[in-house]
């Protein structure tokens, strides 16, 4: 059973917009209603809807969320094989490969969580095959979990090229005399 709204909806449309499946129809002041054949049940309307309009499959009343408490997707680098399962579940768009830039790694790319366009939907966390995945709010990130968060040294993006320094060119050694 998917999330349903009820009648104290406000129409602030608020929820229209946070649904990664556009589950959520209704003109604004005006009751909307969720199509439970499009609904994952992320939730991810519940947490930003300020009327307390929206229930979830157990008939509980999803509670609104500051930002800063809301859920989010946590990758544990150390088992994270960038295999780019999570991402294809995503329905944000918030996660990509980022290259591991550590030559001890076994991998080549460890997953990263784009915290703006994340919502915490959980699609992520059943499509990881190597239980990397992991959705906690913020103030409640377990502490073997937060061991785990920025171990691997990822590329940069480049960036902006820096002006010469002063001083002769650098030259690189000559190879060594073939035999």
């Amino acid at each position: 059973m998917a999330f349903f709204i009820v009648e104290t909806c406000i129409g602030c449309t608020a929820c229209t917009n946070r649904c990664p499946t556009d589950a959520i129809t209704g003109a604004r002041k005006t009751l909307h209603v969720i199509d439970p054949d499009l609904c994952i049940d992320c939730g991810a309307c519940g947490v930003v809807c300020p009327a307390d309009a929206i229930y979830d499959q157990h008939f509980a009343v999803t509670v609104m969320l500051k930002k800063q408490a809301r859920p989010l997707a946590y990758v544990d680098e150390l088992a994270c094989t960038g295999c780019d399962k999570c991402a294809e579940h995503c329905p944000f768009d918030c996660l990509a490969l980022e290259e591991v830039d550590d030559p001890q790694s076994p991998f080549f790319a460890v997953m990263r969580v784009e915290e703006s366009k994340c919502t915490g939907c959980r699609e992520c966390v059943p499509a990881c095959p190597y239980d990397a995945m992991f959705v906690f709010r913020k103030d409640q990130v377990p502490g073997w979990l937060k061991a785990n968060l920025g171990v691997l040294p990822g590329k940069k993006p480049a960036a902006s090229p820096e002006p010469p320094a002063a001083g002769p060119p650098a030259v690189s050694p000559a190879p060594p005399p073939a035999t």
